[in-house]
C-alpha cells in the first residue's frame, strides 16, 4: 500500500467537505442489521435524530430500501457475493459493493467489544457533494496517470445497542464491481482521502478484471476507483 500525502490540504475545510455535503437521508433505526443509525448519509455523527420512519413504522426511508444484512447476498460484476456487515449500500454507479472480510475476523480487525456490530454505509459522491476530497482524491490520479471512472463516501463503524460507534482503527476488505462500460483491459486501483488531508493509493486485491478489492479503513473516507 502506497501513501501520497498531497500539500495544501486545509484539513478542516477537508473533512467538512466530506461531512457536510448530503446525499441520502438514513433514519435511525433501532436494527443492528440494516440503518447504522445517522442522521445524514454523510455523517459520522454518533447522535441519532428522530425521522418520520420512527413516528411512523409504515414510511420507509430511501435508506432502508438500500440497506442489507450481514451475510446478505450482493451482485458484484454479476457474480453473487455474500457481504459480511451489514449497512446502507447506495452505491448505484458501481456494479455491486461487498465487505469480504469473514464475519469471525470483524471484531479483530476492527477492535469490537461487547455487543458491537460493525455496520457501514455507502454511497456515490462526486466533485459537487465532496469538493475537497475530490480535489484530493484527482490530484493524486493525475500523479499516477490515471483516471478516476467512480468515486464512494464511505463510513466504517459499528452499532451497539441501536446507536452508531464511531471507529477509529481497524479495516475490512471491500469488493466494488467496476461501473458499467468501464474498460477492463486496464488496471485499476482505489485512491482514498481521509480528513485530515491523507491520500492513500489502494493496489487492486483481486485478480478479476471487472472488480476491484482494497482495504477500507475504519471511519470516514471517500475512495475513487481509477484506471492506470
Amino acid at each position: 500500500m502506497k501513501s501520497i500525502k498531497v500539500k495544501k490540504i486545509l484539513a478542516a475545510v477537508l473533512a467538512a467537505s466530506m461531512v457536510m455535503a448530503s446525499a441520502v437521508t438514513v433514519s435511525a433505526s433501532g436494527s443492528d442489521t440494516s440503518d447504522p443509525g445517522v442522521s445524514s448519509s454523510e455523517s459520522s455523527s454518533s447522535s441519532s435524530e428522530e425521522t418520520p420512519s420512527e413516528a411512523s413504522p409504515s414510511v420507509t426511508t430511501y435508506a432502508e430500501t438500500m440497506s442489507k444484512k450481514a451475510d446478505a447476498p450482493v451482485r458484484v460484476a454479476g457474480l453473487s457475493v455474500r457481504t459480511s456487515v451489514g449497512g446502507v449500500y447506495a452505491a448505484n454507479k458501481v456494479q455491486g459493493v461487498a465487505v469480504t472480510t469473514p464475519a469471525a475476523s470483524l471484531g479483530a480487525s476492527l477492535g469490537l467489544s461487547g455487543n458491537q456490530k460493525a455496520a457501514i454505509i455507502i454511497y456515490d459522491t462526486d466533485a459537487k457533494k465532496s469538493y475537497r476530497a475530490m480535489e484530493s482524491i484527482n490530484a493524486a490520479a493525475s500523479a499516477i496517470g490515471g483516471t478516476v471512472v467512480a468515486s464512494l463516501n464511505i463510513d466504517l463503524g459499528a452499532k451497539e445497542n441501536g446507536k452508531w460507534v464511531t471507529l477509529s482503527s481497524g479495516s475490512v476488505g471491500l469488493v466494488t464491481g467496476l461501473p458499467k462500460g468501464a474498460d477492463t483491459s486496464k488496471e485499476y486501483c482505489a485512491i482514498c482521502v481521509q480528513p485530515g488531508g491523507v491520500v492513500t493509493v489502494l493496489e487492486d486485491q483481486d485478480t478479476n478484471p471487472a472488480t476491484v478489492t482494497f482495504e477500507v479503513q475504519a471511519g470516514l473516507g471517500t475512495y475513487a476507483l481509477t484506471a492506470k
